[in-house]
C-alpha cells in the first residue's frame, strides 16, 4: 500500500491543490491520498487562518470528485499547531506496512530540515515535491478582499460556498 499525505492550510483550497493531488495520485501510483488540513501551520502562526471547520468543509467539497483522495480531519480535531511529524507518526502506526509519501511544494524543500523532528520524519516517509501553480490561496484571498471573482481559481462548488459565506 502506498499512501500519500498532502498537508497544508488550504486557506482556501484552490484548483492548484486539486491539480497537485490528481498528479500525485497518478504519477506516484498512490493507493490513497490523505488531504490533511492543518489546524494552525507552524510557519503561519502570525496570521490566523480561516475557521478550521470551514477550511475542512471546503476541502471536502474540492476533493470530493478526486478518486483515491480522502480529506482527513485529524489535525483539525487535534487543534493547536499542526506538526507533520505528529500526523505521520499516527498514519504510520495505523498503516504499519504502508509506504508513506509526503507531498510538498517545491518552494518548501529548502525548509524541510527546519521541520519539527525532521530526522525522524524522513525515516517514516519520503518527500515528493510538486511545482506550485498560478493559483494560490493568497491570490484567492486578495481577490475576495478586492471584491473580485475567484471562479477561475477554485472549484465551482467551493466558489459558491465562499460567496454564500460573504453574504
Amino acid at each position: 500500500m502506498r499512501i500519500g499525505i498532502f498537508g497544508g492550510s488550504f486557506d482556501p483550497v484552490h484548483n492548484g491543490h486539486v491539480g497537485i493531488a490528481k498528479k500525485a495520485i497518478e504519477t506516484l501510483a498512490l493507493d490513497r491520498l490523505l488531504v490533511v488540513p492543518a489546524a494552525v501551520s507552524p510557519f503561519k502562526t502570525g496570521r490566523p487562518p480561516a475557521f478550521a471547520y470551514d477550511r475542512l468543509a471546503l476541502a471536502r467539497v474540492a476533493f470530493a470528485r478526486v478518486g483515491k483522495a480522502f480529506v482527513d480531519d485529524r489535525e483539525i480535531r487535534r487543534g493547536g499547531v499542526s506538526y507533520a511529524i505528529d500526523t505521520v507518526r499516527e498514519i504510520a502506526a495505523e498503516n504499519p506496512s504502508a509506504e508513506l509519501v509526503f507531498l510538498v511544494g517545491d518552494d518548501s524543500l529548502a525548509d524541510l530540515p527546519r521541520w519539527k523532528d525532521f530526522a525522524e520524519l524522513e525515516k517514516l516517509c519520503t518527500f515528493k515535491s510538486f511545482a506550485r501553480t498560478r493559483e494560490s490561496s493568497s491570490e484567492v484571498r486578495r481577490r475576495l478582499a478586492a471584491g473580485e471573482r475567484i471562479d477561475d481559481l477554485v472549484d465551482p462548488a467551493v466558489a459558491r460556498a465562499i460567496y454564500a459565506s460573504l453574504v
